[in-house]
């Protein structure tokens, strides 16, 4: 709270305080004033003296709810105008209760305050009807409210004057007698002050109907959410209508209308109303709290279901919508696939566009009555902006992990097939030949002629000698200890020499990469040159390998005719793999007739593992 807020709180406290204090202290207590007609509060002069026909009396219970009553307002007041402080409900309501609780003054004895008190007794009125009309802003948007407060307030001001201009409360017979002086009497005329009486009467009675009818028929029209914060207030202010309208019946001697209990009974409304409206207009500042709750929703459901009925309930609003925007379709879908059109802001729905990078993402749809709330509207699009990116998020890392059991998958597969073909490669190379050597050697040790045994001797060292080049061949192909010896670029020549077709080493790369990434460079390398070599028809392969922000870059590019795809339990998918293994990533481009280019780039972070 800023020291400003501080101020304005401690400012209006201290005047409602000392206003309280003043009318307890005003107040005249003697037996004979506690039953003045003329001093009954709230009452114009003809309610007041109609009202006294049944000899109510004033006490401690009434001052007590009117002190209640002035306070609730003062309070709603300072709770408004500090929650929204650009707004006219707080102040109104505040200047509200201070008149409310400087009109009880009437009760004094003394001639000035008496009067002031009589000619305030209706004043709060027009202050605090453009903040039920203008709800939640306390702003009046059409004209013929504007005209309907100034006749309120020329009812209040100058009306109750005229009352009191000609009539004289002590000249008025009654069961008690008034004793009140009226500072404002020009002559005692009872004519002309009944006749006036009447036509002030029968105004103020037109206009609380018109209250009355008016905040009923908003609250039926409104929307959901409109309704929701309205009813508290369609009902207070209607039964506190309906209670004035009730005194007002005392003044032409309604059969059976007034009681001196029921005085009281038109307090409660009174006291309920701040309340209610200034909850009504702060109530969407209390959703934010609930918008947090609707964050819980997020990972625990899907944000089509959890998340928005929690937005619903945050904002009552049950028309709230989220609908995403489908690229394919160019438009907007709810959460069933339906395309929709977006509010044009003619009706009782608006739109709020959510993007992301410039381009829309969704929709949310909702009562334009929240447009008066722009805070809360902020705090629900930004959480629905997180809610968003949570579920892109949670989609993509569900993508993700598919994608990691795919590639588990396609590596367990590669390695059995490695393993497959080292074993087919043992038993129908190195193995044969050893099995060949053992049986020329055998048949050396059984033969006496010494040429012969010559003979088979040496045949047995060459199929050894073959057999030899053949593991070292394929120990070569599981691991090239040149790699591990002098690097990935002698490795790379290495491989070079060995090809079928003419290959071409480009680049250095300083410094020298770990391990692993050296290891899956030289693969992803070979693997492309065996490619090119049988299946692409090619006659040469270029391999530029560098350093390229904290990755090695390796691109390997063959004259063939093109057209390699990467496809599941290829030899391209298993070079995607490997990258990806590392965290890097492995780019195929091979437009038919055009060759193959495979651009890898492996980030040197991680790579020794």
């Amino acid at each position: 709270m800023t020291p400003r807020s501080i101020a304005l709180i401690g400012g209006v406290t201290a005047s409602a305080a000392a206003l309280s204090v003043a009318v307890v202290l005003s107040v005249d207590w003697s037996e004979v004033a506690l039953y003045d007609p003329a001093r009954i509060l709230l009452l114009g002069p003809r309610e007041a003296f109609s009202a006294a026909q049944h000899s109510p009396k004033f006490g401690q219970v009434e001052l007590v709810l009117f002190l209640l009553t002035g306070a609730s307002f003062v309070a709603s007041g300072l709770f408004t105008w500090t929650k929204r402080p650009h707004e006219l409900a707080g102040p109104l309501f505040v200047v509200a209760g201070l008149v409310w609780l400087a009109c009880g003054v009437r009760r004094s004895s003394d001639p000035v305050l008496f009067t002031a008190g009589a000619v305030l007794t209706n004043i709060y009125l027009p202050v605090m009807i453009p903040v039920l009309l203008g709800f939640p802003s306390g702003r009046l948007r059409q004209s013929w409210e504007r005209r309907y407060v100034r006749l309120c307030w020329a009812l209040a001001v100058f009306g109750v004057s005229a009352e009191w201009m000609f009539f004289d409360p002590r000249e008025v017979p009654a069961p008690h007698r008034s004793t009140s002086v009226n500072l404002l009497l020009i002559r005692h005329d009872p004519v002309l002050a009944d006749r006036i009486q009447l036509i002030v009467g029968a105004f103020a009675f037109l206009i609380a109907v018109t209250a009355i009818v008016v905040v009923i028929k908003r609250w039926r029209s409104g929307t959901a959410a409109y309704r929701s914060g309205f009813a508290p207030i369609m009902v207070l202010a209607t039964v506190a209508g309906v209670s004035v309208l009730w005194v007002m019946l005392t003044a032409i001697r309604f059969p059976g209308s007034l009681h001196g209990w029921t005085l009281n009974l038109r307090y409660i409304p009174m006291v309920l109303l701040p309340m209610a409206i200034a909850f009504g207009q702060v109530r969407y500042r209390m959703a934010r709290t609930a918008v947090g709750d609707a964050m819980v929703e997020i990972g625990a459901t899907p944000i089509s279901s959890g998340f928005v009925e929690a937005l619903r309930r945050a904002l009552h609003d049950p028309t709230l919508a989220l609908w995403n925007f489908d690229a394919e379709r160019r438009g907007y879908v709810d959460d069933q696939g339906i395309a929709r059109v977006l509010p044009r802001g003619t009706g009782h729905r608006v739109a709020t566009i959510l993007e992301r990078d410039g381009a829309p993402t969704a929709a949310l749809v909702y009562d334009k009555h929240l447009q008066t709330e722009p805070e809360l509207l902020a705090a629900v699009r930004g959480a629905t902006e997180l809610a968003l990116d949570h579920e892109r998020l949670r989609n993509d890392l569900q993508a993700q992990l598919a994608e990691v059991r795919r590639s588990r998958e396609r590596i367990v597969a590669a390695g059995d097939a490695e393993r497959r073909r080292v074993e087919r490669d043992l038993h129908d190379g190195a193995q044969q030949r050893l099995v060949a050597a053992a049986l020329l050697l055998r048949r050396a040790q059984r033969t006496a002629d010494t040429e012969t045994r010559g003979d088979l001797v040496t045949l047995g060292a060459a199929e050894l000698d073959t057999a030899l080049s053949e593991l070292r061949e394929l120990a070569r192909g599981v691991f090239p200890p040149i790699l591990a010896e002098r690097g990935l670029t002698a490795a790379l020549t290495s491989l070079a020499e060995r090809a079928p077709i003419a290959v071409r080493i480009h680049g250095t790369l300083v410094p020298r990469p770990p391990a692993g990434v050296e290891l899956a460079a030289y693969f992803i390398a070979a693997e492309a040159v065996t490619n090119a070599a049988k299946h692409s028809d090619g006659t040469h392969v270029d391999i530029q390998v560098s350093i390229v922000d904290e990755a090695m870059r390796l691109v390997i590019a063959d004259d063939g005719r093109g057209g390699a795809q990467v496809g599941p339990g290829g030899g391209l998918s298993g070079l995607v793999d490997r990258a990806a293994a590392l965290g890097g990533h492995l780019r195929v481009d091979s437009s038919s007739g055009a060759g193959t280019v495979l651009t890898a780039t492996l980030p040197l972070r991680g790579g020794d593992a």
